[in-house]
């Protein structure tokens, strides 16, 4: 939903005509029942504007895919300035998945974008997951914006 909102301001730092699509009643009403301090979502709009950028620096400088984990409802892929041949791999859970595409049935990807069904809560399954979407790849970019809350520490704390 704040991603609607931000597009729609004349001095918008992103476009995502998408957004309000994706976020519905019920993003409508997840806003409404946030404090009104928050409310306006300037910490999320900051947040995609600052990721916005820096995968595109990425890809100036010889990224050649994008891993969005727990990509949610992210529509990069739709909006970014990217390459057709560039390859984006969403991983998200089945059924968030398969509502994403149903609502994008409509929309065309700006690049090459594949998504899998996985929970990356798992650690076989994200291992799986990591062995076939990097395949092939020669400078990746993992973002884990929406991720790490869902992991134990033990998948997210590096120890020496």
């Amino acid at each position: 939903m704040h991603r609607a909102t931000e597009s729609a301001r004349p001095d918008a730092l992103f476009n995502d005509p998408f957004a309000e699509r994706l976020a519905g009643q019920q993003g409508h009403a997840i806003v409404a029942r946030v404090p009104r301090s928050t409310r306006n979502g300037w910490w999320l709009i900051a947040r995609t504007k600052l990721i916005d950028d820096a995968i595109l620096e990425a890809i100036a400088q010889g990224c050649d895919r994008v891993l969005n984990l727990a990509a949610g409802l992210d529509t990069r892929p739709y909006r970014l300035d990217l390459p057709a041949d560039f390859t984006w791999v969403e991983a998200d859970l089945p059924p968030l998945l398969a509502d994403k595409t149903q609502l994008l049935a409509d929309a065309t990807p700006r690049c090459k974008l594949i998504r899998s069904a996985v929970d990356l809560a798992d650690p076989q399954a994200r291992s799986a997951f990591f062995d076939e979407a990097l395949d092939g790849a020669n400078k990746a970019l993992v973002l884990t914006e929406g991720l790490l809350m869902y992991l134990a520490e033990r998948d997210v704390v590096v120890t020496s």
